[in-house]
């Protein structure tokens, strides 16, 4: 793979000062700050209630990705949290969270998934509700899901069958034609959340600099329920693809996104279905998050 110059700067800092991950380098720094800055100690009930006055109701569709890592005054469990979130939510909504499995074993040959034992990456939380009971996972290798709730069926069982990991008939395509809430816990401050690469599979078939994202098509293996080695196939790139979000956030209105903070956790809600129609709109003008591949050689009308 050829690396633009950021990484290439970026994998010369980490040779040369013994770096093996510069983002928990800064995590690891950022928490050091912190924990003598902010003192406040918060709860599970705190943070549900903080949900709730951002938009999380009974019967909502919510999508958390998190950092519990910054939870620095958190005086509760990754399991309580999760149980107040779904009484919250009540019989008739759904939780979801990114259940993608370790990047680099997936991408070794051979590999086969798993989504009964793999674990995932996307964090301590979306670990404990993955393994939490009557919790379904989608079969996706990239950008796989866990969801339990009234419409947990429907975000996740077509997700092999899906064009690509972000199409409308994906879970997360799916999170925003429902105009699905996604809440940040303690993410950086301009993330936005998986659904964002929604805009890329919604415009690909609109324009060149679009269609570069899914140029690739790859051959993925996973184990059925009867553990029986089945395949499917999806579109991607593995060119290198870098991003800065705050390019679209500072387009986003207070009916997209809502920011708030308890204690030294920032707390974001954002409505899936506005944002990505906020992204699309941006991204049929060549307003994009992403700096590589840039969009400047493109044509935009």
């Amino acid at each position: 793979m050829k690396y633009s110059l950021y990484t290439t700067t970026g994998r010369l800092v980490k040779r040369l000062f013994g770096i093996k991950d510069i983002s928990l380098m800064k995590k690891n720094i950022k928490k050091r700050i912190g924990k003598l800055v902010y003192h406040q100690k918060y709860t599970a009930d705190d943070i549900v209630a903080l949900m709730q006055e951002m938009g999380m109701k009974e019967g909502s569709t919510v999508c958390i990705h998190s950092s519990m890592k910054e939870f620095y005054n958190y005086k509760g469990t990754a399991r309580e949290l999760i149980e107040k979130i779904l009484r919250a939510l009540g019989p008739e909504g759904t939780l979801m969270m990114p259940a993608f499995p370790p990047v680099k074993k997936a991408f070794e040959p051979g590999y086969v998934f798993d989504k009964e034992k793999d674990p995932t990456e996307a964090g301590y939380l979306a670990e404990t509700f993955r393994r939490y009971p009557g919790v379904v996972r989608s079969i996706n290798v990239r950008h796989s899901v866990c969801a339990i709730g009234k419409n947990a069926d429907f975000l996740c069982r077509d997700h092999h069958r899906c064009h690509d990991c972000w199409d409308v008939d994906s879970p997360w395509g799916r999170l925003c034609s429902m105009n699905g809430l996604v809440c940040d816990l303690g993410m950086p401050h301009c993330y936005i959340g998986t659904f964002e690469h929604c805009t890329e599979s919604r415009l690909q078939y609109e324009h060149p600099y679009w269609a570069q994202f899914f140029s690739e098509k790859r051959t993925w293996l996973y184990y059925d329920e009867n553990r029986r080695v089945c395949q499917y196939e999806d579109y991607n790139s593995d060119s290198e693809k870098r991003l800065r979000e705050g390019r679209v956030t500072r387009y986003f209105t207070d009916k997209d996104w809502q920011i708030r903070r308890l204690s030294n956790l920032e707390v974001k809600m954002l409505h899936a279905g506005q944002c990505l129609d906020r992204m699309v709109e941006l991204g049929r003008r060549g307003v994009t998050m992403y700096y590589v591949p840039s969009p400047k050689n493109y044509s935009f009308g």
